[in-house]
Order: structure tokens, then C-alpha cells, then sequence
């Protein structure tokens, strides 16, 4: 008798072994990643010194002091101006920016950030401020901690879109995009709505960043709306900044 009940014991070991393996596997196959390792989609943010996006930005500030509303349109240029080793010995790149109010002007400079793919996230130096701007490999509905690493208040990004084509106009069209949804909270009094949207071998060509207040009749009474747009892209940017 006692050597039945040590064989049944075992069987419901193995049984149970099994059930586990299985709970593993399913909750594994449903986690964090649907890409085979191989296959993490860095493209989505090139790296190679000398990439260059011209942006069309349009911005709108609602003062609420005078009530103005403000309306400017000028170009922004950012190109990967090098690499280099950070003090965590990280490589990291250096990202150089240019501004100019239209196109019949040369370009000034504006600031310098920095970037870098680390442990599979995008993480970019902006004003100071570190954030985690994209996660790979994208798909839909991955969500992390974009302030994880700054000192401003958590927030959920998410990827909306992964892997869609789309057309910015009639002369730029982008084989896949990844749109990833910052926030947006929108009530009766307030909107707060930022997106970045990445396309494959580009890296960034739109943004929206939308955070105003507003009356009970609806009408904006003070914030910030403002887009980035791409206009052109490549590997050579104009001579007077090479």
C-alpha cells in the first residue's frame, strides 16, 4: 500500500510539473515581448552620424494673462552629429539642433541633446530632462514609464499603433510607424494630449503636444499647441552645417 501511494504521489508531481511548465509558457508567449529576440526593430531610431529631419513646426500659445493667441511657424533641424562613450560607459550619440523661421533663411543653431538604444529602450536627453521615448520591439499596447529616469511625475506611454504604413503627403511615405501615445487626458476644462510617431529608418517624423485650459463654454483660455511634421530626411544635411 505504501508504494502505491508513493507511485500516485509522484504521477501528481509530474502532473503538476507539467501544469506549471504550461502556465509558464502561456504567460510568457503574452508578456512583454510578441518579437522573436532577433528581431527588435531598432530602425526605428538610426544611429549612423550624419542622419538628418527637417520638421515643419506650427504652435499656437494662448496667453492667459492678455488673451492673445500667438501663432508661430518656423523649421526645425536635428541631425546625429557624432558618437561617444558617456561616464557610464555607454555609447551615446550627439544630437545637434537648428532653427530658422523659413526656408529662405540659413539655419542657426539651437541646442544640443543626446540619444542612445540601451537594455532596448530609446532613451533621449531633452531639455535636461532624461526619458524612455520608445521600447523595443514596438507593439501595440506596450506600456512603460516614460519619466522613469527624471524627476517629473510618472507617466504611461504606450505604443497605439506598430508596424502601419502612412503618408505625411503626396512626397513622403513611410512603409511602417510606430505612434506612441504619451498622454491623453481630456475633460471639460482641460486637454493634455502628446504623441511622437516613429517610421522606419527615419526615426521621428511627427509630434503633438497639446496642453491647454479651458472655459465651460470649451473656448482654449491658456496653455500650448504645438506639431512637429517632417518635411525632409537623409544623410547629407546643407552645406553650412556639415
Amino acid at each position: 500500500m505504501r508504494e502505491i501511494i508513493i507511485l500516485w504521489l509522484k504521477k501528481v508531481r509530474c502532473i503538476w510539473l507539467l501544469i506549471s511548465s504550461l502556465f509558464i509558457a502561456l504567460f510568457t508567449g503574452c508578456g512583454e515581448y510578441d518579437s522573436p529576440p532577433a528581431k527588435m526593430y531598432y530602425a526605428y531610431f538610426p544611429t549612423h552620424p550624419g542622419h538628418f529631419i527637417i520638421y515643419q513646426v506650427d504652435s499656437v500659445v494662448y496667453d492667459g494673462f492678455t488673451g492673445q493667441v500667438l501663432n508661430f511657424q518656423y523649421q526645425v533641424m536635428q541631425r546625429i552629429h557624432s558618437r561617444f562613450t558617456d561616464a557610464e560607459g555607454r555609447e551615446s550619440l550627439r544630437i545637434e539642433r537648428f532653427y530658422r523661421p523659413n526656408s529662405q533663411v540659413s539655419w542657426q543653431t539651437k541646442d544640443v541633446w543626446q540619444a542612445r538604444i540601451h537594455q532596448g529602450r530609446l532613451e533621449k536627453i531633452e531639455e535636461n530632462n532624461l526619458f524612455i521615448k520608445l521600447v523595443f520591439p514596438p507593439h501595440r499596447g506596450r506600456t512603460w514609464n516614460g519619466n522613469a529616469y527624471n524627476t517629473l511625475p510618472a507617466m504611461t506611454f504606450r505604443i497605439s499603433e506598430a508596424h502601419v504604413p502612412l503618408m505625411v503627403n503626396p512626397n513622403l511615405r513611410f512603409d511602417s510607424t510606430v505612434t506612441v501615445l504619451q498622454n491623453n487626458l481630456v475633460t471639460l476644462i482641460s486637454e493634455d494630449v502628446r504623441r511622437e510617431r516613429f517610421a522606419k529608418h527615419v526615426g521621428m517624423i511627427e509630434r503633438q503636444h497639446r496642453v491647454v485650459r479651458k472655459n465651460l463654454a470649451g473656448v482654449v483660455t491658456e496653455g500650448v499647441d504645438y506639431s512637429y511634421r517632417i518635411v525632409e530626411y537623409g544623410t547629407n544635411p546643407p552645406q553650412e552645417i556639415r
